[in-house]
């Protein structure tokens, strides 16, 4: 796909056509600048993206793992509304709301903060009172503390004083939903960044965002409608295998050819990122290429099960406790009849990083689900199964991660995606932010581009 490209100028290359290179190529040329986009795969969206699925004898536009936004996803909400999409019809929006099938449940109110938090431990279900009050109070001593920490540590470390009920269903489910990861392992300076701007924030800010149709639909389409149509060139099917630098200049080399431009944005995982800075040789670039080969990456599966006509949920999403020991691998169920009506009687289980350690295939996953669910919810057996994993998913929000800035230490160079420096990890946000700073700082360093 391609489009008549406008004289500016600049001219950018963005690599990598996901959710964070997609924000960098709308913000570069809203600002006046050239845009080429390229992406190895043959659609944009990267790893949040719509599949198409045949499950029981019927298609589906699906996704290739079940997202969820929050109110806070603030930069995220905006870009989909610069690009024209009507996020009250794109998303549905309900309180913070985590219940369990047998009866546990804890739901935000629909107050002014901090009385939505306060009102929602009053009328919590099969919730001790002596685990309301250390839930308030450790939310309380987090905001007196500016959600801050001097040294970064544990999650798990962060909540040693809580209940250990508490931790299991509350604490350890946010933790996995926002960072893939146990809470052992992830930071708690990043996850407490994400409770500052939810638990924290006003009450719209701690609903849940669910999305009505595929997550291409929602945002990546209507970003490429809004490029192709403001003279950006899209390549797709075309890999970036080498960058070489001519004078002031960089030459992004493809297959066949050599692409020019002023400045390059790198919007792709670490390890793609870690190769093109490699293919310079530049002595200045070792320390940012070290950071990236330390990273690591998680996987997510989901398990979309198809059912006989009426079969649903009473609510559209249930979180799950999973035992993996157990083959209960499922930590969240959507009921994705009641987001999109195309998609009746289907229902998507969640499988996060910590449940897929000991590699289930995809026959197991299935299975394991469809019992899952007849055990917690007294569920016929489904007609019909399909599993998605996506191995290299979400980056590991470890303890003191470290990851390179935007701006690289080679003069028109930048970093965007999960794998650039930012107090977000491996989320739709997150990623859209860093696409966002990798563009406000390609065009600090950038001559007046006298922007549309």
């Amino acid at each position: 796909m391609s489009g008549a490209v406008a004289p500016g100028p600049e001219r950018w290359i963005i690599v990598g056509a996901g959710w964070s290179g997609l924000a960098c190529a709308v913000e570069a040329i809203d600002r006046g600048v050239g845009v080429t986009l390229i992406d190895a795969a043959p659609a944009v969206g990267g790893r949040a993206r719509r599949v198409d699925l045949r499950i029981g004898g019927a298609d589906y536009a699906l996704d290739n793992g079940q997202h969820l936004l929050i109110g806070a996803c603030t930069e995220t909400l905006a870009l989909m509304r610069r690009l024209g999409v009507d996020t009250k019809r794109a998303l549905f929006a309900q309180a913070f709301d985590l219940r369990y099938p047998d009866g546990w449940r804890l739901r935000a109110a629909r107050a002014p903060a901090p009385l939505h938090l306060a009102l929602g431990l009053l009328g919590a279900r099969a919730l001790p009172w002596a685990h309301r009050a250390a839930l308030a109070a450790w939310v309380q001593r987090q905001k007196r503390l500016g959600w801050h920490l001097d040294a970064d540590r544990s999650v798990a470390s962060l909540l040693d004083a809580q209940p250990g009920e508490l931790v299991r269903r509350f604490w350890r489910p946010l933790c996995i939903a926002a960072l893939n990861a146990e809470p052992e392992q992830c930071s708690a300076r990043i996850f407490l960044n994400l409770l500052r701007l939810s638990l924290g924030g006003a009450e719209p800010d701690s609903n849940l965002l669910l999305t009505r149709q595929d997550l291409s639909a929602t945002m990546p389409l209507a970003a490429l409608r809004y490029l192709q149509q403001r003279g950006a060139d899209v390549v797709l099917r075309e890999p970036a295998l080498a960058l070489e630098p001519r004078g002031t200049r960089w030459s992004v080399h493809l297959r066949d050819r050599n692409l020019e431009a002023d400045r390059v944005v790198l919007a792709v995982p670490a390890e793609p990122a870690a190769r093109l800075l490699r293919s310079l040789t530049l002595p200045a670039l070792e320390a940012a290429i070290a950071q990236l080969q330390n990273l690591r990456y998680e996987p997510l599966a989901t398990v979309y099960l198809h059912y006989a006509a009426g079969i649903g949920l009473p609510a559209p999403l249930y979180a799950l406790l999973d035992d993996p020991a157990q083959g209960r691998y499922g930590q969240w169920v959507f009921d994705r009849s009641r987001l999109d009506p195309a998609h009746g009687s289907v229902l998507g289980v969640v499988v996060g990083g910590p449940a897929l350690r000991n590699e289930p295939d995809h026959a197991t996953l299935c299975q394991a689900a469809c019992r899952q669910l007849r055990q917690d919810f007294g569920l016929p057996a489904s007609l019909a199964q399909r599993a998605v994993i996506e191995r290299r998913a979400t980056l590991l929000a470890g303890v003191g991660l470290s990851r390179p800035a935007p701006r690289l230490a080679a003069a028109g160079l930048y970093l965007a995606g999960d794998a650039a420096a930012s107090d977000f990890p491996s989320t739709l946000e997150g990623s859209v932010r860093a696409g966002l700073q990798a563009a406000r700082s390609a065009a600090q360093d950038a001559p007046a581009t006298g922007a549309a």
